[in-house]
């Protein structure tokens, strides 16, 4: 592995020059610039003040703005997660929308469908109530459709602040639009099981949220394997701890990327051992927002494999850098670079994707 261990550049696209007369990145900044921690909490108070009023009116387009016009990755952090305290509290009693990311890795040698649905739902939300996911006697339940991401993202910071105060009324409102998966080859899948807990003032939270996944993890595997079996499809379940709805989207995202990225290293290293190659890593940044992985061979212009990762707003380009190096590691590549300098999309009209013999 390479001894200096450079910093790859974030790729993605900031608004340094913009004008802080924004009231919530006024706000945003104020947090970040805090001369003490009093301060720090008085500014961030203030931002989620602000973003409750334009909430109660309806105001998303300006947090949209605001959201779009960050000018730091800091600022943009401070900003969202203003909004998904403004979003998920309540004064009072509250319904907590949230939801169980689930990563499926799926092979099938001819084309096959998933369910989009798990059928024992009951037997679902009864396991994870045995092992302490979901507290015992608590008013919460998960529904057993499997959503797409986008019928998440549907789910916008106005219609969950909206929900989160409407009590029971929000189970009414779920999506419930199923999403089966069509496998073909190999694949990396990502879905969502979505759910309500009733959060009574002054009570626990009624469901354990974040943090790792514990004793229930594999249970929940091999429940959600039999209840999602198709015939000739090799499926394994990864099922990620639950958060609040928004919270859950972002981690759901990066878990999806992180497994296929673990997918494709094994894959790809294994193909050019067998064909007595030593696998050489590359990973770039490009001016497009997106990471580029390669592995391939010194002298060999025919094996090597590329993957990208688009990169979100919140994804941690520092932390993507570090989970690639011990993956390598982990994997026994001895020759791993990261390219400290921000790379074009594409030359000559092809995505660009850099191989061991362009070192």
């Amino acid at each position: 592995m390479d001894a200096v261990r450079h910093t790859l550049p974030d790729p993605r696209q900031y608004h340094p020059q913009v004008s802080l007369t924004n009231r919530l990145i006024h706000h945003a900044q104020s947090v970040l610039d805090a001369p003490s921690a009093e301060d720090r909490e008085m500014w961030r108070q203030a931002l989620v003040g602000a973003m409750d009023e334009m909430l109660q009116r309806g105001e998303v387009l300006s947090i949209s703005v605001a959201l779009a016009m960050v000018p730091t990755q800091a600022c943009y952090q401070v900003v969202w997660d203003a909004l998904r305290q403004t979003v998920e509290e309540a004064g009072g009693a509250r319904a907590l929308v949230f939801a169980l990311p689930l990563v499926l890795v799926a092979g099938s040698r001819e084309q096959a469908e998933l369910p989009g649905v798990i059928a024992d739902v009951d037997a679902l939300n009864g396991l994870l109530r045995e092992h302490g996911v979901f507290a015992a006697g608590a008013d919460v339940a998960l529904s057993g459709t499997l959503l797409h991401p986008d019928s998440l993202v549907g789910m916008d910071a106005l219609t969950l602040y909206r929900m989160t105060r409407q009590g029971d009324a929000a189970r009414a409102v779920l999506p419930a639009k199923a999403a089966p998966i069509t496998v073909k080859e190999e694949g990396v899948f990502l879905r969502y099981l979505i759910g309500v807990a009733i959060q009574r003032e002054g009570e626990a939270c009624p469901v354990r949220l974040g943090g790792s996944v514990g004793a229930w993890g594999m249970p929940l595997m091999k429940f959600l394997g039999e209840q999602l079996k198709a015939d000739g499809v090799t499926l394994f379940p990864i099922a990620r701890p639950p958060l609040p709805a928004m919270q859950a989207l972002v981690a759901g995202n990066y878990a999806r990327f992180e497994v296929a990225l673990q997918v494709f290293a094994s894959s790809q290293i294994r193909r050019l051992r067998e064909l007595d190659l030593e696998p050489v890593a590359i990973l770039s940044a490009h001016d497009n927002g997106e990471l580029h992985f390669t592995l391939s061979a010194q002298g060999d212009e025919r094996n090597w494999e590329g993957f990208v990762w688009p990169l979100a707003s919140l994804d941690n380009v520092k932390l993507i850098e570090e989970s690639f190096r011990e993956l390598m590691g982990e994997c026994r590549v001895r020759e791993v670079h990261v390219l400290p300098d921000l790379q074009p999309e594409s030359r000559d009209g092809v995505p660009l994707f850099f191989t061991a013999d362009d070192l």
